[in-house]
């Protein structure tokens, strides 16, 4: 799922913007949000996944339960 190239993304209409660097451009990952019980029963595999943006200028990683839209560009 993620990305080569920063993009500018948005969520509900309203532009993402660094909030550290206040800079627009990001690089989108995924990320895994394990809970003990699943790990402790090896089922990492079914536990829920967040959608991360990580600010192309400072590194900042900004986390989303719903998925940010890229804009066009």
């Amino acid at each position: 799922m993620s990305e080569k190239e920063p993009r500018e993304y948005e969520l509900d209409g309203r532009p993402i913007v660094c909030s550290h660097c206040q800079k627009s451009r990001f690089l989108k990952g995924a990320a895994l949000l394990n809970t003990s019980t699943m790990t402790f029963l090896g089922l990492d595999w079914a536990n829920r996944s967040a959608i991360t943006l990580m600010c192309s200028r400072c590194g900042l990683i900004q986390w989303f339960a719903e998925p940010p839209v890229a804009k066009e560009t």
